[in-house]
């Protein structure tokens, strides 16, 4: 009977799931073109952080294993990862709730419910934050499943790699640390995860050792983050979109908050530290799928204090729910469904035939204020081996390079677009010596929807 029951329930996941795809793939497609370029560059030999310039850790976008490497060249092998990543949530979803709620029908409703937001909190777009889900949720798997023997181990084993996708995971896992010196007073007790944690970062410490990379890394992924971009690339909600979380991400801090005030258990106070430290996902720059990491924990702590309701106030909360998420879900699919890739359509298309018109593929050319991974569709290479995407808060601190670069090895062919912006400042603004030289040395010879094509004199 159990059996029976258990292949009922895993039937259901699977449609669950099935749902879940197909929607992704009636939706627009967003995967970020730094995933591709940023690997394309590195095995074109350009040193990550020295001729790179980027405020991540390597994930797997600077290592010799990267995204190119794996076979994601394009935006359909980008949607296969996507779908992928978004199956093996679904699945680790009902694997920690199923263990969490010892319910199957309670899990079921989990994934339900993610089902429900994870497209609308920018599911449809693929970034380092999609990937998060996969190594936070195995971690607090292995958390509360006793049964493994080297448990700790594993669960810092995917904190360790989490962090070396995105260095905001640390607070997560300094107080992951705590709450097992707390729950087993004694530090040799944690010795496993502290192991665990420290494998992947060894293998981020050699790598950046053997690239002789340090300072630059340094620089980039902490330094710049705290102060120059503190200051300029930061961004904050605006009031709609505290609304737009509020039936899902305001619902679960309010009853995690009552929940942790009344009860206090060992289950709300773990949690509360995951759902709370991968909020911090968003905190540098609030856009919706720096929410992803944070939204399977929301979704489980909804379902985690529901199953407290009484019966008689469950069919009408349930049903009020639903109608509320529904509010917010109709008009989404209404604007977002679509075939369209982003950042991969016809204008990327013409824009790089225009490109390999005038210059042949491994060239050095110069793209700026527009479609950086014009770079990786065309074959070519930035002027003297030095990129930065362009950024005002990264042209701030690297235009000098990025200027000296093209003295020394002068584009084939110039792609400018004078007027692209960023939170309302014009990104040639920032880049007013490499502006001069292009204007000098370079001359229009065509046009695509206001980006010009421009080649020596």
């Amino acid at each position: 009977m159990k059996i029976l029951k258990l292949k009922k329930y895993h039937l259901l996941l699977f449609l669950v799931i099935g749902l879940h795809l197909y929607l992704l793939t009636r939706l627009i497609f967003f995967p970020y073109p730094e995933q591709f370029l940023y690997s394309y560059l590195t095995q074109k030999g350009l040193i990550p952080y020295k001729q790179i310039f980027d405020q991540h850790f390597p994930g797997l976008m600077f290592f010799p294993i990267n995204f190119a490497t794996l076979g994601m060249n394009s935006p359909v092998e980008a949607r296969i990862w996507q779908l992928l990543i978004v199956a093996i949530s679904q699945f680790l979803l009902f694997s920690v709730t199923r263990k969490l709620f010892k319910s199957y029908r309670l899990a079921l409703l989990t994934n339900i419910l993610y089902l429900f937001w994870q497209p609308f909190f920018e599911g449809y777009v693929l970034w380092i934050d999609s990937f998060m889900p996969l190594f936070l949720l195995s971690a607090f798997y292995f958390l509360i499943n006793k049964k493994f023997k080297y448990g700790l181990f594993y669960c810092g084993l995917m904190l360790g790699i989490s962090i070396v996708f995105k260095q905001v995971t640390i607070p997560l896992v300094g107080l992951v640390y705590l709450y097992l010196l707390w729950i087993n007073k004694n530090i040799r007790k944690t010795f496993s995860f502290v192991l665990g944690i420290a494998i992947p970062l060894i293998f981020l410490i050699f790598y950046i050792t053997k690239l002789s990379v340090w300072r630059d890394f340094i620089y980039w992924t902490f330094t710049f983050n705290l102060t120059t971009f503190a200051k300029m690339g930061r961004k904050y909600p605006g009031f709609g979109d505290i609304i737009r979380v509020g039936p899902l991400f305001g619902l679960a801090g309010l009853l995690t908050l009552v929940g942790l005030v009344k009860k206090r258990n060992r289950e709300i106070i773990l949690l509360a530290i995951f759902y709370f430290t991968s909020l911090l996902f968003a905190y540098a720059r609030f856009d919706f799928v720096h929410l992803q990491p944070s939204l399977i924990f929301a979704v489980i702590l909804v379902i985690y204090f529901f199953r407290t309701v009484s019966k008689k106030y469950k069919l009408f909360l349930a049903t009020f729910y639903i109608l509320l998420s529904l509010y917010f879900l109709t008009p989404f699919y209404k604007t977002n469904i679509s075939n369209r890739v982003l950042f991969f359509g016809n204008f990327e298309d013409i824009l790089s035939s225009e490109v390999l018109r005038y210059a042949k593929s491994g060239d050095s050319v110069f793209i700026m204020g527009t479609t950086p991974h014009i770079y990786q569709i065309t074959g070519t290479i930035p002027s003297g081996r030095v990129f930065s995407f362009q950024f005002p808060w990264f042209m701030i601190v690297g235009e000098k390079a990025i200027y000296n670069g093209i003295i020394s090895d002068p584009p084939k062919v110039v792609i400018r677009d004078k007027n692209a912006s960023v939170q309302g400042m014009v990104l040639v603004d920032f880049m007013p010596d490499i502006n001069r030289y292009v204007e000098r040395y370079y001359k229009v010879v065509d046009e695509v929807e206001g980006t010009e094509i421009m080649i020596p004199n």
